[in-house]
């Protein structure tokens, strides 16, 4: 069980490393709350959604959830 945990984090990781090198901008979030903020949500296997702040240097993730505690 402690590989599987270790090889989901690792996965997560390189999927926000991947987020910071990208050039293109991900869309803000649809809740009130986190649009405000100027968050931004994207999904992750389609089970979890990271929300975090972009800006043109690095990102700051905020948030790590399950997908379904998003309004979409």
């Amino acid at each position: 069980m402690l590989k599987t945990a270790e090889k989901f984090s690792d996965d997560v990781y390189d999927f926000i490393f991947i987020l910071s090198k990208s050039i293109k901008f991900y869309p803000n979030c649809k809740e009130p709350i986190r649009l405000a903020l100027g968050y931004k949500c994207i999904p992750h296997k389609k089970k979890f959604t990271i929300v975090f702040i972009e800006t043109d240097i690095e990102i700051i993730v905020c948030e790590f959830l399950p997908s379904k505690l998003v309004y979409w």
